[in-house]
């Protein structure tokens, strides 16, 4: 009778210590989770930190953004400066929009993001040129995020 009691007593405890074991790792996946959304989010400051350096560096590089975002005329060369860094920025809105699918980014600062993103297409015609031509080659999230319910209005008028 007394191994029973110590049989029941053993498997008590490895039944606790199973019990310990899943609450110890579920605290680690939480915390695991919440590092790896702060590295993302510190990745996708770096990327624009990269980008807003590019052009702070060179005055002509930074003369060209000015008047690409203004839709004043551009050589050719000028052009593909123009279309490549508007590209790169693009690339990274469209990396915003997959973190945040992923629940790596927060809704808050996302939607922050995107009315930032609309508020600059508004003051630069360029951007929303750029937009408008890329597009296609953008997530339905991202679309969503920047255009709204406007039912791909939002870029007939320029198109």
């Amino acid at each position: 009778m007394d191994l029973e009691k110590l049989n029941k007593w053993l498997t008590l405890l490895a039944n606790i210590g199973v019990l310990a074991g899943i609450i110890f790792l579920a605290i680690e996946i939480r915390q695991n989770s919440d590092a790896i959304r702060a590295q993302t989010r510190a990745q996708l400051a770096e990327e624009v930190t990269e980008l807003f350096s590019v052009n702070m560096n060179d005055q002509g590089y930074a003369t060209v953004l000015m008047r690409g975002n203004n839709v004043e005329e551009l050589s050719a060369v000028e052009q593909y400066q123009y279309y490549r860094h508007r590209s790169a920025w693009a690339n990274h809105w469209l990396n915003v929009a997959y973190q945040h699918k992923m629940g790596m980014y927060d809704e808050a600062e996302f939607k922050l993001q995107m009315t930032n993103i609309r508020r600059d297409m508004e003051t630069f015609p360029g951007l929303k040129v750029h937009w408008c031509a890329w597009r296609h080659r953008s997530s339905p999230e991202l679309i969503e995020a920047l255009e709204g319910d406007l039912s791909g209005s939002y870029c007939t008028a320029i198109e």
